[in-house]
């Protein structure tokens, strides 16, 4: 038997946002997942204000051009992906200017 996956998506989650007693608990929740020996992905919204540059932001190509249908409309997804090495977690960003960029 194969064992499970955790898919974990936060609104925010530090560092890559002001820390928060919320962007806190985003982060230190699915760290402690991850040391319990289960494999966690970690999904969030890219926001205008996250620094790419700064967080080491980058495409997966992959994943990216996918699109999600909300009322009969297209929005293409960029997906990008960055680490928090201390943690030895990645993150993934879905970017999409129409609801993000604020």
């Amino acid at each position: 038997m194969s064992a499970l996956k955790d898919l974990y998506i936060s609104q925010e989650i530090t560092p890559y946002l002001p820390s928060t007693v919320r962007a806190d608990l985003c982060r230190q929740l699915p760290q402690s997942i991850l040391e319990k020996g289960k494999e966690v992905r970690i999904f969030m919204p890219k926001f205008g204000n996250i620094n790419e540059r700064r967080n080491q932001l980058h495409e997966v190509i992959r994943l990216s051009g996918m699109n999600i249908c909300i009322d009969d409309t297209d929005h293409p997804l960029i997906i990008k992906v960055a680490s928090i090495q201390q943690a030895r977690m990645q993150v993934y960003f879905i970017d999409n200017e129409d609801f993000f960029q604020r």
